[in-house]
């Protein structure tokens, strides 16, 4: 179980937020705006960015082409400013090359990811080889995913997804057994208030936070996040061994239903490593 430690170790952090909804852009000082005149355009995130007044820090950039494919994306370090993590997607039919020994495989029709391969070599002294096996049932939403290192024909991890309609609301990481529970995340929106597909919520996103985000893996939430709660468990016997609560709000929506800004206070969700503070949305719309 040294992995999983090492993966659940990692980030804990704290910050302001407020919880109303504004209708006035603080970014600009003026009315929010429709993000597309285009009724029939399909606008997806090119720029999440951690900010404090205008001034950007923590930044993750993705580059898009005509019909919003991904080519690659750049991460910013919030210190010097340059480039802490990049990759670069070349397609070859329907795998996507992201590096010597990094691809996944992505479905034809429905342009989900259905596999991920990565060599790992952050965590031990030898590199793991790590392939993940992401399934979706007939709507196409993500109800499972299957982690296997080093060529096993059996998972080492299983995670489970559940949804209320198309909105995730809980997230079961599980040991081999399919079982015993490792850490669940729960997530309550805002009924009330509806957005355009924004984010994925993934709790156990620990194979690449950065990438998923720009990639299909099932529809997007599609309401205002209120609170997400993960617990961490112990494999022996079943106890809590730690909770992250992070809390959603402060929200500037576009008038066509984009998430423009959220800000978010609490414990940062590892599966979603960007989302401390103010957080800022652009969008590329074709």
């Amino acid at each position: 179980m040294k992995r999983y430690h090492y993966i659940l170790l990692l980030l804990f952090c704290a910050a302001g937020c407020s919880k109303e909804f504004v209708q006035t852009d603080p970014l600009t000082g003026e009315e929010v705006q429709t993000l597309t005149t285009n009724a029939s355009a399909t606008c997806q995130i090119s720029k999440i960015r951690q900010i404090s007044s205008k001034i950007a820090f923590n930044r993750l950039e993705f580059q898009r082409d005509n019909s919003n494919k991904m080519l690659g994306l750049n991460y910013y370090d919030s210190i010097t400013n340059t480039v802490d993590y990049k990759a670069s997607f070349q397609y070859r039919g329907d795998t996507i090359i992201m590096g010597v020994a990094e691809w996944m495989v992505q479905d034809p029709k429905t342009k989900n990811i259905n596999q991920y391969f990565v060599r790992d070599t952050t965590i031990d002294l030898f590199a793991d080889d790590i392939l993940y096996e992401y399934k979706y049932d007939l709507s196409g939403k993500l109800v499972q995913k299957l982690t296997y290192y080093n060529y096993s024909t059996e998972p080492d991890y299983i995670t489970k997804y559940m949804y209320d309609g198309s909105n995730l609301i809980t997230t079961q990481f599980l040991g081999r057994d399919g079982i015993t529970k490792l850490m669940q995340t729960d997530i309550t929106y805002d009924v009330n208030t509806i957005t355009k597909p924004w984010i994925y919520l993934f709790g156990d996103a620990f194979e690449n936070y950065r990438f998923i985000q720009g990639f299909s893996f099932g529809p997007r939430s599609t309401l205002a996040v209120k609170k997400i709660i993960s617990i961490i468990y112990d494999a022996n016997n079943g106890s809590a061994l730690d909770t992250w609560t992070t809390n959603f709000g402060g929200y500037v929506v576009s008038k066509d239903q984009y998430v423009l800004q959220v800000t978010c206070d609490g414990d940062l969700q590892q599966g979603m490593g960007l989302f401390l503070g103010t957080i800022r949305f652009d969008y590329q719309c074709n």
